[in-house]
């Protein structure tokens, strides 16, 4: 499954939005920026909450807990304040292959590439993501949450345009 995502930066609560490459508008991650301890609902194109990001810290360093609508949960532990820097998948064989500072990475599980992410440029959709998702439902929908979080982190430590 091939999508667009793309990082919302005029006012409002859309933070990112994810498309298919026809333009059809399949999720958008609706949330308040603004606080340490945050709340982020990824919703259908009906408007049902697909899964919700609860945070803990700050883009540089922080927690994050990813609850599904079936009420699977993953926590993904960011730490781009470190020396070593990264995403840390707790309950799965998960790790990231690639560079998180220039967006281009996979997520993989005991070789199995769950997902590609790459930047790139979409006609009407400017600037945005690349985002290639394999596995069920739950995989892809962990994965796209997992993209969200890693590209709100600062490729500068201390600074970030729209924090998830």
């Amino acid at each position: 499954m091939e999508l667009l995502l793309k990082q919302c930066v005029m006012s409002g609560n859309v933070l990112f939005t994810v498309q298919e490459p026809s333009g059809r508008i399949l999720y958008r991650l609706w949330g308040n920026p603004g606080s340490l301890r945050g709340i982020f609902s990824l919703m259908d194109e009906s408007g049902s909450e697909r899964a919700r990001i609860l945070r803990v810290g700050t883009t540089d360093m922080g927690v994050y807990e990813i609850r599904l609508y079936q009420g699977k949960r993953m926590y993904v532990v960011c730490q781009k304040a470190t020396r070593k820097g990264g995403l840390l998948f707790q309950g799965k064989n998960w790790h990231v292959r690639g560079n998180l500072d220039t967006r281009s990475f996979d997520i993989v599980e005991r070789g199995r590439v769950l997902m590609t992410h790459a930047p790139a440029w979409q006609g009407e959709c400017g600037f945005c993501y690349g985002v290639t998702l394999t596995g069920d439902e739950t995989e892809r929908l962990f994965c796209l949450c997992a993209a969200m979080i890693a590209d709100s982190m600062p490729q500068n430590p201390g600074r970030s345009l729209v924090p998830v």
